[in-house]
Protein backbone atom coordinates (compact mmCIF):
# COMPACT_ATOMS: atom_id res chain seq x y z
CA UNK A 1 0.00 0.00 0.00
CA UNK A 2 2.90 2.22 -0.49
CA UNK A 3 3.17 4.96 -2.81
CA UNK A 4 2.85 3.73 -6.60
CA UNK A 5 6.34 3.86 -7.85
CA UNK A 6 5.73 4.56 -11.83
CA UNK A 7 3.12 6.84 -11.45
CA UNK A 8 5.19 9.06 -8.93
CA UNK A 9 8.27 8.45 -10.70
CA UNK A 10 6.51 10.02 -13.52
CA UNK A 11 4.76 12.91 -11.93
CA UNK A 12 7.86 14.40 -10.31
CA UNK A 13 10.26 13.69 -13.43
CA UNK A 14 7.81 15.77 -15.49
CA UNK A 15 7.41 18.68 -13.15
CA UNK A 16 11.41 18.55 -13.02
CA UNK A 17 11.91 18.29 -16.55
CA UNK A 18 14.59 16.10 -18.24
CA UNK A 19 17.52 18.91 -16.42
CA UNK A 20 15.72 19.64 -13.34
CA UNK A 21 17.13 19.16 -10.12
CA UNK A 22 15.06 16.90 -7.21
CA UNK A 23 15.49 17.00 -3.66
CA UNK A 24 13.61 14.18 -1.46
CA UNK A 25 13.45 14.94 2.13
CA UNK A 26 13.80 11.50 3.81
CA UNK A 27 15.06 9.32 0.66
CA UNK A 28 15.36 6.17 2.58
CA UNK A 29 16.79 3.16 0.41
CA UNK A 30 15.85 5.28 -2.65
CA UNK A 31 12.84 3.73 -4.03
CA UNK A 32 11.90 6.62 -6.09
CA UNK A 33 14.84 8.69 -6.13
CA UNK A 34 17.18 6.39 -8.21
CA UNK A 35 14.59 6.17 -10.56
CA UNK A 36 13.77 9.81 -11.02
CA UNK A 37 17.46 9.86 -11.24
CA UNK A 38 17.20 8.37 -14.18
CA UNK A 39 14.55 10.93 -15.91
CA UNK A 40 16.15 14.37 -13.81
CA UNK A 41 19.22 16.27 -14.09
CA UNK A 42 20.31 16.22 -10.26
CA UNK A 43 18.82 13.96 -7.35
CA UNK A 44 19.63 14.37 -4.06
CA UNK A 45 18.38 12.77 -1.11
CA UNK A 46 18.21 13.38 2.64
CA UNK A 47 17.40 11.05 5.85
CA UNK A 48 18.59 10.75 9.07
CA UNK A 49 19.03 7.04 8.89
CA UNK A 50 22.71 6.00 7.60
CA UNK A 51 21.49 2.22 7.57
CA UNK A 52 18.85 3.65 4.73
CA UNK A 53 21.60 5.88 3.15
CA UNK A 54 23.79 2.56 2.94
CA UNK A 55 21.33 0.55 1.34
CA UNK A 56 20.53 3.33 -0.87
CA UNK A 57 24.16 3.26 -1.82
CA UNK A 58 24.17 -0.59 -2.67
CA UNK A 59 21.56 0.02 -4.71
CA UNK A 60 22.10 3.23 -6.71
CA UNK A 61 25.39 1.56 -8.62
CA UNK A 62 26.14 4.26 -10.84
CA UNK A 63 25.90 6.60 -8.34
CA UNK A 64 23.17 8.46 -9.63
CA UNK A 65 21.55 9.92 -6.47
CA UNK A 66 23.70 12.62 -4.12
CA UNK A 67 22.90 11.55 -0.38
CA UNK A 68 22.64 13.76 3.06
CA UNK A 69 22.68 12.24 5.73
CA UNK A 70 20.83 15.02 8.51
CA UNK A 71 17.14 15.98 9.71
CA UNK A 72 15.30 17.55 6.69
CA UNK A 73 14.58 20.91 8.53
CA UNK A 74 18.03 21.61 9.95
CA UNK A 75 20.20 19.97 7.62
CA UNK A 76 19.07 20.56 3.67
CA UNK A 77 21.75 20.89 1.50
CA UNK A 78 21.65 24.55 -0.76
CA UNK A 79 18.84 25.03 -3.57
CA UNK A 80 17.98 26.06 -5.66
CA UNK A 81 15.70 22.81 -6.80
CA UNK A 82 13.16 22.37 -8.91
CA UNK A 83 11.37 19.74 -7.11
CA UNK A 84 11.33 18.94 -3.64
CA UNK A 85 9.03 15.43 -2.54
CA UNK A 86 8.12 14.23 0.74
CA UNK A 87 7.02 10.73 0.24
CA UNK A 88 4.52 8.52 1.77
CA UNK A 89 3.77 11.13 5.47
CA UNK A 90 6.82 12.17 4.99
CA UNK A 91 6.65 15.70 6.85
CA UNK A 92 4.58 14.00 9.25
CA UNK A 93 7.48 12.38 11.09
CA UNK A 94 8.17 15.86 12.02
CA UNK A 95 6.17 15.66 15.09
CA UNK A 96 5.36 19.02 16.39
CA UNK A 97 3.52 22.12 14.41
CA UNK A 98 6.31 24.02 14.80
CA UNK A 99 8.92 21.26 12.85
CA UNK A 100 6.82 20.84 9.96
CA UNK A 101 6.07 24.77 9.29
CA UNK A 102 10.39 25.30 9.49
CA UNK A 103 10.28 22.53 7.34
CA UNK A 104 7.99 23.99 4.81
CA UNK A 105 10.42 27.38 5.26
CA UNK A 106 13.47 25.32 4.59
CA UNK A 107 12.10 23.97 1.95
CA UNK A 108 10.57 27.50 -0.15
CA UNK A 109 13.92 28.49 0.73
CA UNK A 110 15.40 26.45 -1.75
CA UNK A 111 13.24 26.75 -4.41
CA UNK A 112 13.92 27.90 -7.69
CA UNK A 113 11.74 30.06 -9.11
CA UNK A 114 8.62 28.21 -10.34
CA UNK A 115 9.71 24.95 -7.97
CA UNK A 116 6.96 22.86 -6.58
CA UNK A 117 7.08 21.12 -3.08
CA UNK A 118 5.20 18.48 -3.76
CA UNK A 119 3.81 16.47 -0.29
CA UNK A 120 1.94 13.07 -0.12
CA UNK A 121 0.56 12.47 2.87
CA UNK A 122 -3.01 10.52 4.08
CA UNK A 123 -5.84 12.64 4.56
CA UNK A 124 -6.83 12.38 8.21
CA UNK A 125 -10.57 11.64 9.48
CA UNK A 126 -10.57 14.79 12.23
CA UNK A 127 -13.13 12.63 14.04
CA UNK A 128 -10.82 9.80 14.84
CA UNK A 129 -7.15 10.48 14.09
CA UNK A 130 -4.77 8.66 11.75
CA UNK A 131 -1.93 6.30 12.05
CA UNK A 132 1.40 5.92 10.53
CA UNK A 133 -0.23 3.14 7.57
CA UNK A 134 -2.60 5.70 6.54
CA UNK A 135 -5.71 4.60 7.56
CA UNK A 136 -7.81 6.47 9.86
CA UNK A 137 -7.90 5.04 13.36
CA UNK A 138 -10.23 5.29 16.63
CA UNK A 139 -9.36 6.83 19.29
CA UNK A 140 -7.28 5.52 22.15
CA UNK A 141 -5.25 2.91 21.86
CA UNK A 142 -5.36 -0.34 19.93
CA UNK A 143 -3.33 -3.72 19.44
CA UNK A 144 -3.59 -5.79 15.77
CA UNK A 145 -2.29 -8.73 14.00
CA UNK A 146 -0.04 -7.01 11.08
CA UNK A 147 1.35 -10.42 9.90
CA UNK A 148 1.57 -13.98 11.05
CA UNK A 149 3.72 -16.93 10.00
CA UNK A 150 4.15 -20.64 11.18
CA UNK A 151 7.61 -19.01 12.93
CA UNK A 152 6.46 -15.39 13.29
CA UNK A 153 4.29 -12.89 13.97
CA UNK A 154 4.12 -9.07 13.73
CA UNK A 155 1.43 -7.01 15.81
CA UNK A 156 0.88 -3.08 15.50
CA UNK A 157 0.35 -1.66 18.81
CA UNK A 158 -0.23 2.13 18.65
CA UNK A 159 -1.82 5.12 20.79
CA UNK A 160 -3.60 8.07 19.51
CA UNK A 161 -3.87 11.31 20.79
CA UNK A 162 -6.76 13.13 18.88
CA UNK A 163 -6.47 16.79 20.35
CA UNK A 164 -2.35 16.54 20.04
CA UNK A 165 -3.00 15.04 16.14
CA UNK A 166 -0.18 12.49 17.12
CA UNK A 167 0.00 8.84 17.08
CA UNK A 168 2.80 6.65 18.29
CA UNK A 169 3.03 3.14 18.20
CA UNK A 170 5.70 -0.18 17.54
CA UNK A 171 5.52 -3.08 15.00
CA UNK A 172 6.61 -5.94 17.36
CA UNK A 173 8.05 -8.61 15.33
CA UNK A 174 8.13 -12.40 17.51
CA UNK A 175 9.72 -15.07 15.60
CA UNK A 176 11.18 -18.62 17.36
CA UNK A 177 14.52 -17.77 15.34
CA UNK A 178 15.04 -13.90 16.44
CA UNK A 179 13.13 -13.56 19.65
CA UNK A 180 11.51 -10.33 20.05
CA UNK A 181 12.22 -6.92 17.64
CA UNK A 182 10.68 -3.52 18.22
CA UNK A 183 10.32 -1.11 15.47
CA UNK A 184 8.64 2.12 16.56
CA UNK A 185 6.68 4.90 14.90
CA UNK A 186 5.72 8.30 15.77
CA UNK A 187 3.93 10.66 13.72
CA UNK A 188 1.86 14.44 14.05
CA UNK A 189 -0.71 14.19 11.54
CA UNK A 190 -2.14 17.63 10.20
CA UNK A 191 -5.42 17.67 7.52
CA UNK A 192 -5.38 19.40 4.74
CA UNK A 193 -6.35 22.89 5.40
CA UNK A 194 -3.26 22.83 7.92
CA UNK A 195 -0.62 21.91 5.30
CA UNK A 196 -2.17 24.75 3.07
CA UNK A 197 -2.16 27.20 5.72
CA UNK A 198 1.68 26.25 6.33
CA UNK A 199 2.63 26.84 2.59
CA UNK A 200 1.05 30.02 2.49
CA UNK A 201 2.85 31.68 5.88
CA UNK A 202 6.45 29.92 3.50
CA UNK A 203 5.01 32.08 0.54
CA UNK A 204 4.08 28.83 -1.43
CA UNK A 205 1.21 29.25 -3.27
CA UNK A 206 -1.28 25.80 -3.71
CA UNK A 207 -0.65 24.52 -7.25
CA UNK A 208 -3.09 21.32 -7.12
CA UNK A 209 -4.08 18.83 -5.15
Amino acid sequence: DVTDLDATVAFVAALAGPDGSVLELGVGTGRLAVPIAARAGRVVGVDTSRRMLEELARSDVDRTVTTVHGDMVDDLPDGPFDVVLAAYNTVFNLTSAERQQACFDQVAARLAPGGRFVVEAFVPDTADGGDGGGSTSPRGSRVTVRSMSVDAVVLSASVHDTAAQVAEGQFIEISEAGGVRLRPWSIRWADPAELDAMATKSGLVRSER
